[in-house]
């Protein structure tokens, strides 16, 4: 070996020792002194590797703000303007049992929901609350065959009388009273705001004991697809 080589190798070798210690003690150095003597090809492809996991991350933090927004539009068309005589609640999911005679809300006692309180949806009522708990209620929605509430019919305020189901229709209107398609139902009970549509006149026919004329009723929305309602209180 010839006298030239000698410190060529002598640096060399140290250079290996202080490798090795900063791998093994100082792993973040370590990766920067690999990375500066890595071909470049090599270090195209790491760096590619690591582009492409960000790139993963920030993929799927997309997908959860895509989840959000959708869940926002879901509902913004839906809000309904504040007052300080109602309070707002979502509807609960009951996917896919969905019940078109019952709802729970996410508000109860503690928010201030009674009993018998009226349930709206973008102003139409939709039904009254009938159980409570301290933070959800249930809901009886005009689609219960329990559903009963008197109401006035058109301009001139014909009374009758909403009969809920699976096909809600206003029964004991008096024969006389000339009520039509396109009359707007209103309710008129105690302890439910005055006036508060409910659904139109689809088609009026005589009752079966031929003494009244009642109207099958049409509604504006699909009550499944209700996700937040106002409830009144006091």
């Amino acid at each position: 070996m010839t006298p030239e080589r000698k410190p060529n190798l002598a640096l060399l070798g140290v250079l290996v020792c202080i490798l090795l210690i900063l791998v093994l003690f100082q792993p973040s150095y370590g990766w920067r002194l690999r990375a500066f003597l890595m071909p470049s090809d090599i270090a195209v492809g790491a760096g590619s590797a690591a582009s492409g996991s960000a790139m993963g991350v920030l993929m799927a933090e997309n997908d959860q703000l895509k989840a959000q927004l959708a869940e926002l539009q879901g509902i913004v068309a839906e809000l309904p303007t504040s007052s300080p005589n109602y309070l707002r609640a979502m509807v609960y999911s009951r996917y896919p049992l969905n019940f078109k005679n019952e709802l729970f809300v996410n508000a109860g006692g503690d928010d201030g929901v009674a009993t018998g309180s009226a349930v709206l949806y973008e102003g139409l009522l939709v039904g009254r609350v009938v159980q409570t708990w301290p933070h959800y209620a249930a809901v009886e929605t005009v689609f219960d065959n329990n559903f009963r509430l008197p109401v006035r019919i058109g301009k001139a305020g014909y009374d009758g009388l909403l009969t809920g189901g699976s096909y809600p229709y206003v029964a004991s209107i008096a024969k006389d009273s000339p009520v039509a398609p396109g009359d707007i139902v209103m309710s008129s009970a105690p302890g439910v705001p005055y006036a508060v549509p409910v659904g139109a006149l689809q088609s009026t026919s005589t009752s079966p004991d031929n003494l009244f004329t009642q109207g099958a009723i049409v509604f504006p929305y699909d009550i499944n697809q209700i996700q937040t309602v106002l409830i009144a209180h006091s």
